[in-house]
């Protein structure tokens, strides 16, 4: 399996998971600006940009190590132009994310951080 194919498996895995937690995924894979969000969905009346991460390997460290200080701050820059652009009801805001990491055995291991930035 290639990198964006595990990519992609990642980002259905961690939709999937929101779903079956009763959120409703807006959006998945918008090209906004310079830039992409992978999930955009509601918990109840939260807005929340759900930046996902998978690995096959722990040598470069949790997959969620991979959101850096400037990863937030893109983030932050691309959920702030969503919300220019788009009308989505909300009382909140949040970023999340979700580190999917790829077993030995074929399966996955998924951990949900909420409110990351």
């Amino acid at each position: 399996m290639s990198t964006a194919e595990l990519g992609r498996v990642g980002e259905d895995l961690a939709a999937e998971h929101l779903t079956a937690t009763g959120w409703q995924v807006v959006e998945r894979n918008l090209r906004i600006g310079r830039g992409e969000l992978d999930i955009v969905a509601l918990d109840h009346r939260t807005l929340v940009f759900v930046e996902v991460k998978t690995r096959r390997s722990l040598v470069t460290g949790v997959p969620q190590a991979a959101v850096t200080p400037d990863k937030l701050r893109r983030l932050r820059r691309l959920a702030g132009q969503y919300l220019m652009e788009r009308s989505t009801p909300h009382e909140d805001v949040r970023i999340d994310v979700i580190a999917v990491h790829a077993q030995f055995d074929g399966g996955f291991s998924l951990e949900h951080l909420a409110g990351v930035g």
